[in-house]
């Protein structure tokens, strides 16, 4: 069995990257905003809490809610750019897909049927006669 290869441009990659980032950090926000509400030390011992009540007040927003953010845009940017990159391989593979029909039709009607003879037919012609002015 022959195996699908798809080309992957430069730019889809760029945005893949970018999605993965944005889901990233936000995963990593989620997880510091939860280990920071749950970790059993003192309030002077939790650098995760005192950040978070720093970036609170600079942001107006938790870590988790920051964190939700991001990973939302993440996924919006995801499924925007792989809907953007589908649509323009699908529309490539039915013109390549188009291209190759055209190109069986010419080569099926250049092919000689049983009556036809390869080549050029000599036509016999007779010059026309010039017209005679009238006077």
């Amino acid at each position: 069995m022959a195996k699908s290869v798809t080309k992957i441009s430069a730019w889809e990659k760029l945005w893949i990257v970018i999605a993965s980032l944005f889901a990233v950090a936000g995963l990593t926000f989620i997880v510091f905003g939860i280990i920071g509400s749950h970790w059993a030390v003192s309030y002077s011992d939790n650098w995760i809490l005192t950040s978070e009540v720093a970036f609170t007040a600079k942001i107006h927003l938790s870590y988790r809610w920051f964190g939700t953010i991001l990973l939302l845009a993440g996924a919006i940017i995801s499924v925007i750019s792989l809907n953007f990159f589908e649509k323009k391989s699908d529309a490539d593979q039915e013109r390549a897909e188009r291209r190759a029909q055209r190109m069986k039709i010419i080569q099926e009607s250049s092919k000689p049927t049983e009556n036809q003879t390869e080549g050029a037919q000599e036509v016999a012609s007779t010059p026309a006669e010039e017209p005679t002015p009238a006077e």
